[in-house]
């Protein structure tokens, strides 16, 4: 069991233990090169550190999440408030933001941060058996591995696991949106294989949506590009999961009629 942190992912090729690529997921076949900036990391070593006894593998591929603690994401829109810029909406999008441009400099003063979650590919003498063995290597090798993990053997200690998370998620200092199930056995995920999208081995389990509840101000008709009309409500700025929401589209007229949705009106946000 591992928290489900939201981030961007991001895989890292180390060749005779030297970072060579570092890519997004992409569509799961074409990912985006991002080796610049991910060497800025201070958490993504650009040599492995050596473990005693062994050799570094020929070829590593090792997969996981970049994200940003929340305090540091307050701290980098305070800094794009004062220069007027446009606000981050939640620390994903400042994450998926910072690990494309094209100054890596600008990279490096982002405060991101990485965590190994799983393995791509190792090539070479040394073999590991379970998911929970490599992650106790990827930390001999130098890498984070998230602290919050916990190997499971009954359905009921799974269940544990995230009733004793959902209520915690807020005491983390990085954004988690859920939890992860993953087979311990790596000979069983060859076995069970990847679709395009997701590996098979692995299942995610969200928390439940964070809500709040604010009154509409006044209902606006937005036209767009091809002269197609939308209903958007205006709304009494309020918090939720980290952003503050003051507009929200209604789709269309059936929904308003629907719903009976008229200014004054309190409204329920997800």
């Amino acid at each position: 069991m591992e928290l489900k942190i939201d981030g961007v992912s991001a895989a890292l090729t180390y060749e005779n233990g030297i970072l060579v690529v570092g890519s997004t997921r992409g569509d799961g076949l074409w990912g985006e090169n991002i080796t610049h900036n991910v060497k800025t990391i201070a958490d993504i070593p650009s040599r492995l550190k050596k473990i005693s006894g062994q050799e570094w593998p020929a070829l590593l591929d090792v997969r996981g999440e970049i994200y940003m603690e929340l305090k540091d994401f307050e701290a980098l829109n305070q800094e794009k408030k004062k220069r007027g810029e446009v606000l981050f909406a939640n620390p994903r999008n400042a994450v998926s933001g910072s690990v494309k441009l094209l100054d890596a400099r600008i990279t490096a003063q982002r405060r991101l941060k990485y965590f190994v979650h799983s393995l791509g590919v190792v090539q070479g003498k040394y073999k590991y058996k379970t998911h929970f063995e490599f992650l106790e290597s990827a930390k001999r090798y130098g890498f984070r591995v998230d602290p919050h993990r916990r190997i499971c053997r009954s359905l009921s200690e799974v269940v544990h696991f995230y009733e004793e998370y959902a209520p915690k998620r807020s005491t983390i200092p990085y954004e988690v949106d859920g939890v992860v199930v993953k087979v311990n056995s790596l000979m069983e995920h060859e076995e069970l294989g990847v679709t395009l999208k997701s590996p098979r081995w692995a299942v995610a389990y969200k928390f439940p949506a964070k809500q709040a509840t604010t009154v509409v101000k006044d209902i606006l008709v937005q036209v767009g590009r091809t002269g197609v009309l939308t209903p958007v409500a205006e709304l009494e700025p309020v918090e939720c999961a980290g952003v503050t929401i003051s507009r929200s589209t209604l789709h269309n007229f059936d929904e308003i009629q629907r719903l009976g949705i008229k200014k004054g009106d309190r409204v329920l946000l997800q």
